[in-house]
């Protein structure tokens, strides 16, 4: 797991927007997003929530892990 306090990987994958902020600033915020990568390098799975609160529980992301990265099929 990474964290992405720049928010860099968040605009290369674009998932993120602009919210309203104070007065008419807008801010730009990550989207709360998981992406599980194999050893490959590639994207085996992937979640974009519809808002700041909508992300899997941590039970979904270990029995995804176990499934996408542990035990490929």
């Amino acid at each position: 797991m990474i964290s992405d306090r720049g928010a860099k990987i968040a605009k290369d994958y674009d998932v993120y927007w602009y919210a309203p902020g104070a007065g008419k600033i807008k801010i730009k915020q990550a989207v709360p997003s998981k992406f599980l990568i194999n050893k490959d390098g590639e994207i085996v799975w992937k979640y974009v929530g519809k808002d700041k609160t909508d992300r899997p529980s941590v039970q979904m992301m270990a029995l995804l892990m176990d499934k996408y990265i542990k035990n490929p099929s």
